[in-house]
């Protein structure tokens, strides 16, 4: 017991443990494409997939009008592995023009979600258009294992705590996302396995310090060192939206709806539909949403109410709006 106490502790054997787990996982997929952003985690799905044998085709998506990050590591990670690589290059409009579609699918006008699934959205489209069947994708990993700032700069104590909290209520659109559009979708980061040996992580086996920056993720980066490029296994995280480009849609907002449209319409929701717009591109897919939607405040009741939007909130303990995207609630 006391020996079986020790190997659990050792962070030599963790990361031996997560690469055989994911490994597996990744073996244990039909998947032939990956949406590569080529940050870690989509990069060392490629790289195993690439050791068993499968050269998966890549998507990458790089908004012509927008600060698209990723497109430069795709190349590198596709070169190295040999894929096959399609890079999208939808302007602003593009994006726009497809967002009712989305909002659709998803029921929300929630701009940080809208603005990082509409890149998954139009990599799953080119996907099913050049006959990928299912798409593997890094979802989970950064909910999973401390990829976000905020959380690995939470005080030690806590992070462990609200890794288990997310593991029950995280959410990925892309697996709302591909039935719709008649394409397959696979996680591995969210396998059973996998999630149950996160939860078993301290904030020193997830979280450390290179060059005086913090990073998460320090188990995954440690994991696969050997097998990735220097600057993919210490690539700071990028949110899709800017990996993609797709953080250009504000701009594009501000520049398409007057300051008294604006204005006239915030009050307008406020008043007739009991919603708090916050800015230009919110209004921009409140209007898309008002077209398929009722009012937030007319769906069906959830365990508490959205106070900016009326909307349903399925779990007392969520603190923010699918629906609206409000923050905290």
């Amino acid at each position: 017991m006391l020996q079986q106490q020790h190997d659990l502790a050792d962070p030599m054997l963790k990361r031996a443990q997560l690469r055989r787990l994911l490994e597996a996982a990744v073996a244990g997929t039909a998947a032939d494409g990956i949406q590569l952003s080529a940050g870690l985690d989509t990069s060392i799905l490629a790289t195993v997939a690439a050791q068993q044998g499968r050269r998966l085709t890549g998507i990458c998506v790089s908004v012509a009008d927008g600060p698209a990050l990723d497109e430069p590591y795709a190349e590198l990670v596709a070169k190295r592995l040999g894929l096959d690589l399609h890079v999208i290059r939808p302007k602003l409009s593009d994006l726009v023009e497809k967002m009712p579609a989305l909002i659709r699918i998803l029921g929300t006008f929630d701009p940080m979600e809208l603005r990082n699934s509409i890149a998954s959205y139009v990599a799953l489209e080119k996907a099913r258009d050049i006959g990928i069947r299912t798409v593997l994708t890094g979802d989970g990993a950064d909910e999973l294992f401390a990829g976000y700032s905020y959380m690995f700069n939470m005080p030690s104590t806590d992070l462990p705590k609200y890794i288990q909290h997310l593991n029950e209520v995280m959410y990925f659109s892309s697996r709302v996302m591909a039935p719709c559009l008649s394409i397959a979708v696979e996680l591995p980061y969210i396998r059973e396995e996998i999630r149950s040996l996160a939860l078993t992580l301290t904030t020193e086996d997830l979280v450390g310090e290179r060059d005086g920056k913090r990073f998460g993720k320090k188990i995954l980066r440690e994991a696969f060192a050997d097998v990735l490029p220097n600057e993919i296994t210490w690539r700071a995280k990028t949110p899709i939206e800017f990996g993609s480009g797709s953080t250009a849609l504000p701009r594009f907002a501000a520049e398409t709806i007057g300051d008294e449209h604006f204005d006239e319409e915030c009050k307008s929701a406020s008043e007739n539909d009991n919603v708090t717009i916050r800015d230009k591109e919110h209004l921009l897919y409140y209007r898309m949403y008002r077209q398929i939607f009722p009012p937030p405040g007319e769906q069906p009741e959830g365990t508490k109410t959205c106070a900016q939007c009326y909307g349903p909130v399925p779990r007392l303990d969520m603190s923010f709006c699918r629906i609206c995207g409000a923050y905290p609630i």
